[in-house]
């Protein structure tokens, strides 16, 4: 999805949109609800709690795939989902050591390239769902404010700066800077999976 384009939506219809656009677009949605902060169009607490909500609807549709489907949807639909075996394989080692802290940190990391997987086997694994919650709430709370954090300081920046082109490479660098975050994390996480295979 288009940031200006995403933004434009966020900016015309506000706080019905968010709920939404954080389900799809999470990181990206949290960001730019910091910049609609800052510029005054959204209320910090109602966007911050619809951003926190829908992505939560996710971790809870996650976790209820994996505890209902399991392996038959890995089977049948993982690929689409960057899910397999051995992600699954991997997930379930960090859950028997782990579990309320691999999904916290996996929450706050967005999962080292591996969240949807972590979401998944913790409803395969049978975890109580309200453990389950409490530690993505924990971690959503934490995450969704730190991002909206960053879009916050990128508004201010954005609303500093004078001139089209300081602007264009304001926006530029942000872009940059949430490409190499996922591109470290997915680094991460491919390591991790084949230090534990």
């Amino acid at each position: 999805m288009n940031p200006s384009y995403l933004l434009g939506l966020i900016l015309q219809f506000r706080y019905p949109i968010l709920v939404p656009a954080a389900f799809l677009w999470g990181l990206l949605v949290c960001m730019l609800v910091g910049v609609a902060v800052r510029v005054g169009t959204l209320e910090f607490i109602p966007a911050y709690a619809c951003v926190m909500a829908g992505e939560l609807i996710g971790d809870v549709l996650w976790y209820w795939i994996g505890y209902w489907r399991g392996e038959r949807f890995v089977k049948r639909f993982g690929g689409f989902f960057g899910v397999d075996s051995s992600h699954i394989a991997v997930a379930k080692a960090l859950f028997k050591k782990y579990d309320q802290r691999i999904l916290l940190s996996s929450k706050l990391t967005t999962g080292f390239g591996f969240a949807i997987p972590i979401l998944f086997t913790a409803g395969m694994s049978r975890m109580s769902f309200w453990r389950y919650m409490r530690a993505n709430l924990t971690g959503q709370f934490i995450w969704s404010g730190a991002l909206i954090a960053v879009g916050y300081f990128f508004g201010d920046a954005y609303l500093k700066v004078d001139g089209v082109f300081a602007k264009i490479t304001l926006v530029s660098l942000g872009v940059i800077l949430i490409l190499l975050f996922i591109g470290f994390t997915r680094y991460l996480g491919k390591r991790m999976r084949k230090n534990l295979a």
